[in-house]
């Protein structure tokens, strides 16, 4: 992506200012803490085993079992392993509309992989030395899925990063 550079709400406007959290529904949250947690290295903030989520996500009755984990500088990673999930997952890839992607910075990309391989997780390709400028100057990045198919992306900063 070439640099640019964007407008910002000034003081006083209603507009976002950081990204608090990401949530991403799970099969399994035990499963799901063995990839983010004991591979990745994120700490767990919070857990909770049975809330009550119907009102805030429109679903009567729905209830969940959570756990909020560390991202960095106040960000958190929320995982939710619905009671009742929906199952209907179809296949997807990078490329599909509305696909997304988590993107997690991490101090050695060599390191994370073979602890990712050791728990069976493997890179969808190989990781890339980027060079176009920018705030992506120096990045090597590759892409994985996690245990329910979610697309991460490990990044590593060069050097000036």
């Amino acid at each position: 992506m070439p640099p640019h550079r964007e407008q910002r709400a000034g003081p006083g406007d209603d507009g976002v200012r950081r990204i608090h959290h990401v949530g991403i529904t799970v099969a399994d949250l035990d499963r799901s803490l063995v990839f983010y947690r004991d591979l990745l290295g994120m700490a767990v903030l919070g857990r909770s085993d049975d809330e009550d989520v119907g009102a805030i996500v429109g679903l009567p009755g729905a209830r969940v079992r959570a756990a909020d984990l560390d991202a960095g500088n106040g960000q958190l990673v929320e995982l939710l392993e619905y009671g009742s999930p929906n199952g209907d997952r179809g296949a997807y890839g990078p490329d599909t509309v509305g696909s997304c992607h988590l993107s997690l910075q991490v101090a050695d990309l060599r390191s994370a992989l073979s602890r990712l391989a050791g728990g069976g997780f493997m890179p969808a390709g190989q990781p890339a030395r980027l060079t176009e400028g920018g705030v992506w100057q120096d990045c090597t990045v590759v892409y994985l899925r996690d245990p329910d198919g979610v697309f991460v992306e490990l990044i590593e900063r060069g050097a000036g990063g």
